[in-house]
């Protein structure tokens, strides 16, 4: 279940930018806001997936299909 909630949170990542955006900024308000109930470990995973984006110069939409992937996802 743990890997279906994370995937879904990075699918809608990459589907909408402002989403994305909000969870860049402030995860727990952007995550409450769209309906996600995530558990500390889930919530700890999506800190250090949102404290990696951007590094190494990579475009940060194809980090996060190459994340969605990872867990089990088809990114459109």
């Amino acid at each position: 279940m743990r890997n279906e909630m994370i995937g879904a949170i990075v699918r809608r990542a990459i589907e909408h930018p402002e989403f994305r955006r909000r969870l860049v900024d402030d995860p727990r308000d952007a995550l409450r806001a769209h309906g996600f109930a995530l558990e500390d470990a889930e919530l700890n995973e999506i800190e250090r997936i949102r404290t990696s984006l951007g590094s190494a110069g990579e475009d940060v939409e194809q980090q996060l299909v190459s994340i969605a992937e990872q867990y089990g996802v088809k990114p459109l």
